[in-house]
């Protein structure tokens, strides 16, 4: 998906009632990428959230009294 490519000939002709796709696709996208996000992994954040951004699998800690 080339936006640009789509944007010239819609220029051209005055036309953009199909270019809204080009703009909300990827913002859609990201937004249902971070639900996702959050749904599989939880709210994130804290010393289990950086070591799975790190790559961690396992990231709870070993003694949560002293986490």
């Amino acid at each position: 998906m080339n936006p640009i490519r789509s944007f010239a000939p819609d220029l051209v002709a005055n036309d953009f009632t199909s270019y809204w796709v080009y703009l909300a696709g990827p913002l859609l996208g990201a937004a249902l990428a971070v639900v996702g996000a959050y749904m599989l992994r939880g709210r994130g954040g804290g010393l289990s959230g950086s070591q799975a951004a790190q790559g961690a699998l396992f990231t709870q800690p070993k003694n949560p009294e002293k986490a």
